[in-house]
Order: structure tokens, then sequence, then C-alpha cells
């Protein structure tokens, strides 16, 4: 049976952002690895340019680049999510509060909030809103695992390999995610869909 109490300041908290940490740990994993922003750009398939804005926090990636940068440096996107904050709800380690959610906003014009307490079990669930026009990314790109999705709201285009699927406000999907694929609302109205993967990809 799941606990109905509320910590007394989860309304009034907002989503933790990863625009800051995500520039300090790319550059703290880089030099880890031993690596220059050449030898990454390089691996990952990006401009030094570009990576240098991200450790300065200047810029934001893309779904795709994130997950580039990923495997180059040989982690788990997750990894660049913030750590949760060290809270005293006990039922932290089950329920994630709507104003509890780590998320991350690609500059696509996509933001992906986790609906999942840790990234540690063997599913991962998003909640992903998609604005007017934004894409994944320009081209397909692919990862280990299966993925599945439930449009909430607006409409979602989902290209695998070279089929494309327009989905509205009830429809579902799934596919394996090692099938080239992008996604992105080809609408003029926010799209919101719950997304779930396993193994975790973030």
């Amino acid at each position: 049976m799941v606990s109905k109490t509320m910590p007394a300041d989860a309304k009034a908290a907002s989503p933790r952002e990863t625009a800051t940490i995500l520039g300090g740990r790319l550059r703290e994993l880089r030099k880890a690895r031993s690596m220059t922003l050449q030898a990454l750009a390089d691996k990952a398939g990006l401009s030094v340019g570009f990576l240098s804005q991200l450790e300065r926090n200047q810029a934001s990636p893309s779904v795709r680049a994130l997950n580039a940068l990923a495997q180059a440096l040989d982690v788990s996107i997750h990894w660049f999510f913030p750590d949760p904050e060290d809270e005293q709800d006990p039922d932290a380690d089950i329920i994630v509060r709507s104003g509890r959610r780590r998320s991350i906003r690609f500059d696509t014009g996509i933001k992906d909030e986790l609906l999942c307490p840790t990234l540690t079990g063997k599913l991962e669930m998003l909640l992903c809103t998609l604005q007017p026009g934004a894409t994944s990314d320009d081209e397909l790109y692919s990862h280990n695992g299966e993925e599945a999705g439930y449009v909430v709201g607006g409409k979602l285009e989902l290209t695998i390999e070279d089929k494309v699927y327009v989905l509205e406000a009830g429809d579902s999907f799934h596919f394996d995610s090692d099938r080239p694929h992008r996604y992105r609302n080809p609408s003029a109205e926010v799209t919101t869909v719950v997304w779930a993967m396993t193994p975790p990809h973030y």
C-alpha cells in the first residue's frame, strides 16, 4: 500500500534541472578519461567548439548529441542527471512527487522528466514534453534495449528506420531501440508522452 504522506514543500518545489551540472560532469569525466576536447569531439562526432560551450554551460545538447557523448565516455546518459537531493521522505525510494522530478531540457525543444525514483532498476520511465516542432534530432539514432510509450496529448511523429508513424492522444507504441529511430512534434500544440525504456537509457 502506498503512503499518501506528502512533504510540506513538495508542491512549491520546482523540477531539478541539469544545466549547470551537465557541463561540470562532462568536463570532470573527460579529464578522468585523460581525453582532450579534440579527442572527445572526434570520438563523439561533435565539434570542439560545441563541447567547449557545453562544458561552460553555454549550450544545451540534443538527444542525439548527449547519446553520442555518453557512448564516447562509456557511461549511461543518466550520469548527467543531478544526484537525488538528500530528502527525509520515507517514500522517496518508491514515490516521485510531482515537484521532485529530475529533468533535463534539450535545445531542440524537448523536456524529459524522470518518473522513476532511481535508475538502478531494469526499467526507466519519463514524461516527455515536446514543444511545437521539437525533434529528437534530424538524424536517426539507435541504442540497446526496447522502448514503449503512451501519447497523453498532442501529436507524435515517430520514425523507425524508413517508416513514419503519426500518433495522437490515446495511441501507444513499442519497438526495439536498436532499430534506427527519431521522433518529433509535427503539430502547433505541445505534445506529452509517457515513455518507458529498458534497460534505463538515461
